[in-house]
Formats: structure tokens, sequence, C-alpha cells
């Protein structure tokens, strides 16, 4: 049985032959491995959660530190004073590297999710297809 799909570049499950029909064996694999798929995106997402949470919590350790710091300069209208907004850009520049670490794991987290959101949308395409389609008849 010739595969009615294949991965593409982006990674995500492709018809191979569009336009041709798909016979009731290879809709039920297609459904097999779009099951799989989204076992595999489902755990890539919680993992994505985790590495966020874990990012979230070193940066905002590192902004308490700065902040609590007796470099961080005090906000106020005083002689030495600075504006919030100065000793936000002041803290923020000191934990770039936090910052863009929870940046980068926000990004991760949002691809898997859409990815996850994908294949649950091909799954249900593929359900849909399977129903207006006769059974196969079972191997003898």
């Amino acid at each position: 049985m010739p595969y009615a799909f294949e991965r593409a570049e982006t990674g995500g499950l492709v018809f191979s032959r569009p336009g041709i029909p798909l016979d009731p064996a290879q809709t039920d694999a297609f459904l097999q491995v779009l099951n799989n798929e989204l076992e595999t995106a489902g755990s890539s997402v919680r993992q994505a959660r985790g590495n966020t949470s874990t990012a979230k919590k070193a940066y905002e350790k590192a902004k308490t530190r700065l902040l609590m710091s007796p470099e961080c300069h005090r906000v106020g209208r005083g002689p030495g004073d600075v504006t919030a907004a100065e000793r936000d850009a002041w803290v923020q520049s000191r934990a770039d590297t936090e910052y863009w670490a929870l940046h980068d794991a926000e990004v991760l987290l949002e691809n898997a999710t859409g990815y996850a959101w994908q294949v649950k949308e091909q799954v249900g395409l593929l359900q849909s297809l399977n129903r207006d389609i006769p059974p196969a008849d079972p191997p003898t």
C-alpha cells in the first residue's frame, strides 16, 4: 500500500498525492499516525510549558535580586533619585539574559501549542473523511 501522506519540510504531515481519494486502509493508517503525532505534540507542549515556567522563575528572581541590590537607584524626586522608568531600564539591562531566555521559551511554547492545534484539526478532518467512506473488507 503506497503511503497517502508524508512529512513536510515544516515537520507537519501532508497528503503525498493531493486530489487522489484515500482508500479506507490509507485513511485508517493516517488516523493512527496523526493520533501518535497528537500525543507527541502534547508532550512537546507540556515540555515547553515547563521550560517557560523555569525561565519565568529565573527572570523574576533576577529582577527581584536587582531591585533589592544596593546598586539599584532609589525612585523618587530628590537629588540622586531616578524615575521608575530609569530604574526599570537599569534592572532590564542587567536581567537581559534571563529576559531573552523567557522570551525564547514563550515563543517555543506558542509554536508547540500551534502545532498541537494543527494536528488536532487534521485528526478532525480525517475523522470526517473516514465517516464518508465505506469500511474496508477485513483481511482474509
